[in-house]
């Protein structure tokens, strides 16, 4: 009697472990599809953003232009409050001055945005588009305050400049770019945003 239970159990615990392991894999689909799908695309875009153009090629003066906007665009906020701010190219000088160089310009949290919400399969194309507009805008918000405040670091305090530059800001922009998704997840995972995902 007690060995037939054990023979039951066993066969029981086997059949549990059996259905679990044939459902394991479609379980895992979403996410390991998602985290390909993430890999991939950022993969890509980053190698299209670090490849080595020609110094007259049309994306090495893309970059260039995209470069000097994003100088007009920090050194106009600056002028705001600091009326001795005046932008060449891309360069901004002042009190301190700053030149807007390739990794000034927070694209690489914007990669990592992008990548994740072109990975994210449930939602439908219009909502993830709509989604990458609004991040792209909010990580460009955070970049130009970033410089805005490297500016000032620079002034009031130019030991600590290289800390801000390169240690504070770089992770607060990923930050702000993983808030930016896990909200905007949280918007599309809403009932209403269901129904806009869908629509």
């Amino acid at each position: 009697m007690v060995a037939s239970n054990n023979v039951g159990a066993r066969g029981s615990w086997r059949a549990r472990l059996s259905r679990l392991v044939t459902l394991a894999p479609l379980r895992r689909g979403p996410e390991v599809r998602f985290v390909v799908s993430f890999v991939f695309i950022a993969a890509v875009l980053f190698s299209v953003y670090s490849f080595p153009y020609r110094a007259d090629s049309w994306p090495q003066r893309w970059s260039e232009g995209y470069l000097r906007a994003y100088a007009h665009l920090a050194g106009g906020v600056l002028w705001v409050f600091d009326r001795a701010v005046v932008v060449s190219g891309q360069d901004i000088s002042g009190r301190y001055g700053l030149r807007i160089i390739r990794g000034c310009d927070a694209v690489d949290a914007q990669i990592l945005l992008l990548a994740a919400l072109f990975a994210s399969h449930t939602y439908s194309w219009r909502w993830r588009v709509g989604g990458a507009l609004a991040g792209l805008a909010v990580i460009t918000a955070a970049n130009v305050a970033r410089i805005c405040c490297l500016y000032y670091v620079g002034i009031l305090a130019p030991a600590y400049f290289d800390f801000f530059h390169h240690e504070f800001w770089p992770l607060l922009l990923i930050v702000f770019a993983t808030a930016t998704f896990v909200l905007w997840s949280r918007i599309a995972a809403a009932p209403g945003g269901a129904v806009r995902a869908v629509g």
